[in-house]
């Protein structure tokens, strides 16, 4: 009898660890997933300055070279 006790008893206790890892499990997925949107917003930021960048480049010599016609 003291068997069978022992033996339910394991088996409560692994199925709380169980219960413990799954709701561990689920709140590291719910960081990753605020994670992934952070990283898709930055390479949004990413891209949107290598554009900005690209148009600075190239226009900023046209507008100097027609100032210096000006003068």
């Amino acid at each position: 009898m003291s068997t069978d006790k022992d033996l339910y008893a394991m088996l409560v206790k692994l199925d709380e660890r169980q219960k413990t890892l799954f709701n561990m499990m689920i709140k590291v997925e719910k960081h990753l997933e605020k994670l992934n949107g952070k990283v898709d917003s930055h390479e949004v930021t990413m891209a949107q300055l290598k554009v900005y960048g690209t148009i600075a480049i190239v226009t900023f010599p046209v507008i100097v070279n027609v100032i210096m016609e000006i003068l």
